[in-house]
């Protein structure tokens, strides 16, 4: 893999070189164009390091060179040359975009250099409008059809050779994970449902999967931080999560209400039928902390209040640990019967009668980065429906008396077997799988909306730190950073602004005769100085010429 990324980066170098001679340089500044890739500390220790970013910015580099080959063959439009050119164009924008959607950037540069070929094309008056629109229609399927092509393809081969299921099928739709081979979900530890068990009961250990994020709930011993860094302070008590991966941490205890004091009530260690609308706490498996929620803002929603795991720092903080358990489609009252991932649920927070909900913004690092969860007041909200995933009942003392139980038991409910009021044909949907085209439409909508629910990494920074060095990595041990080249960089930007506005204002525009048509470079952009052009400039001093033919 490093090998495969270190040729990525030794490939960029005579990609740079072969634009620097498209765009009309002479070869002695595109040796030092090169030279200063080679030499550029980021490319190489990007190119060091099993990533993506190198192959993305060479085939980006490729594409927008495959364009300008393409581009100088202009006046010999629609021969064998001129089509090979387009096709070389889209066959590696349809690579670019098949390594990473960042991509996208590149796909964009070469429509943008597109769209003033085609521009230009439509100020010359000697070619006619089917000529035109024949330019414009193959440039589309060159360009577009090409991509989406390659696209489907690898897309078509990744489902053909990844039939398994793994860890990461918590960001798929349940049909969409039916087409995958072997157990949808797995844990650290065997988590299974017994076959012989349907009916939830007091003391079951139960995993909550959110239906909008699809992530668990889920919790860990580190507490929330006491401050946060627009000075709103915290509960400081254990971290309540969204993870979007199985985990042992996941596991909560389903038990009947303390009664007062923190004494337990009379049945509490009995493992009776959970029933709709019945007051619950919840229990972490591991850290044994109880689902509290209370008048604290949560970390990233404000207007919401915190979910935390209650430690208790003092009796002066009331704890808030009921929870109403609310089963859609179910009488009151009526024994909860499940199924796995089947039983949609809410939780009411019955103190504040606000829901348990996902708002899907990351937390920072110092929450490992997982969902931020909270207790809203809209409980219709479509991110407060939790589906049951995982349930763990403790071994029986006596199976046959449950056993006859819950059979009695589902003899007098209307809705046995699946915690819903539906016909077994209406919600028999266990086994509907998808077909390419809709598991490919599903990925691209996850893919696309996935950027959006990325936290900011404290390391992160963004253009105006580049130039101060404001934010510094932290693996670089030098305060000042390297001085020399970032310095030198801001530096030269202003130099080429004061010879971009010598050249284009202060300077009278003359122009000399140009050499062979075909290798003018396109009007994209303007001159920076007299001895250094890029493409649009037409003022090459004749020996200047006759140097970069040799």
């Amino acid at each position: 893999m490093r090998s495969a990324s270190g040729l990525a980066g030794s490939l960029l170098v005579p990609c740079i070189y072969q634009i620097m001679v498209e765009l009309g340089f002479s070869h002695r500044a595109a040796f030092l164009a090169s030279l200063f890739t080679i030499l550029d500390n980021s490319l190489i220790i990007q190119s060091r390091v099993i990533m993506l970013d190198s192959f993305v910015i060479f085939l980006s580099y490729l594409s927008v060179l495959c364009y300008l080959k393409f581009y100088h063959l202009r006046h010999r439009p629609f021969s064998g040359e001129w089509h090979r050119g387009l096709i070389y164009t889209g066959l590696s924008l349809g690579t670019l975009l098949g390594v990473k959607y960042t991509g996208l950037l590149g796909l964009g540069c070469v429509g943008l250099l597109t769209l003033c070929d085609l521009w230009q094309l439509i100020a010359d008056t000697t070619i006619d409008l089917l000529d035109f629109l024949l330019h414009f229609l193959l440039r589309g399927v060159y360009m577009l059809g090409i991509p989406l092509v390659i696209s489907l393809i690898l897309f078509f081969i990744h489902f053909t050779v990844l039939t398994n299921s793994g860890p990461g099928n918590a960001f798929v739709s349940k049909p969409f994970r039916n087409t995958l081979i072997g157990t949808v979900e797995t844990t650290s530890e065997p988590i299974h449902l017994s076959p012989n068990t349907t009916l939830l009961r007091y003391g079951s250990h139960v995993s909550l999967k959110s239906t909008d994020a699809l992530c668990w709930l889920h919790s860990h011993p580190h507490l929330y931080p006491l401050k946060y860094p627009d000075d709103r302070g915290s509960s400081y008590q254990q971290q309540v999560t969204c993870y979007e991966f199985a985990d042992i941490n996941n596991l909560w205890e389903v038990r009947r209400p303390l009664g007062p004091g923190g004494v337990a009530g009379a049945g509490s260690d009995s493992h009776d039928p959970v029933r709709n609308k019945d007051l619950v706490e919840l229990v972490h498996i591991n850290t044994s902390k109880i689902l509290n929620s209370h008048d604290v803002a949560a970390p990233l929603t404000p207007t919401h209040q915190e979910v935390a795991g209650y430690v208790n720092y003092s009796s002066q903080f009331v704890p808030h640990l009921e929870w109403r358990l609310e089963v859609t489609g179910v009488p009151d009252g009526s024994p909860v019967f499940h199924e796995r991932g089947k039983l949609k649920l809410k939780l009411i927070h019955e103190h504040s009668k606000q829901t348990l909900a996902c708002t899907g913004k990351r937390l920072p690092e110092w929450a490992f980065q997982q969902y931020e969860v909270v207790t809203e007041r809209d409980v219709s909200s479509t991110t407060a429906v939790w589906s049951l995933e995982d349930v763990v009942l403790p071994p029986p003392s006596n199976a046959t008396a449950w056993a006859e139980e819950e059979r009695l038991i589902r003899e007098k409910t209307q809705n046995p077997g699946t915690g819903s009021a539906k016909s077994e044909d209406e919600d028999d949907d266990s086994q509907e799988t998808l077909n390419f085209w809709e598991k490919y439409v599903e990925l691209q909508v996850h893919m696309a909306t996935a950027h959006g629910n990325l936290g900011e990494h404290q390391f992160g920074a963004t253009p105006h730190n580049w130039p101060l060095m404001g934010k510094l990595l932290p693996y670089w041990l030098d305060e000042k950073g390297n001085v020399i080249q970032f310095q030198s960089i801001c530096h030269s930007r202003t130099i080429i602004g004061m010879c971009f506005i010598y050249v284009h204002i202060l300077t009278p525009h003359t122009h000399t005769g140009s050499g062979d048509p075909d290798r003018q470079p396109s009007d994209v952009v303007g001159c920076v100085c007299r001895h250094c052009r890029l493409p649009g400039c037409d003022r090459r001093p004749p020996a200047e010429e006759e140097e970069r033919d040799l």
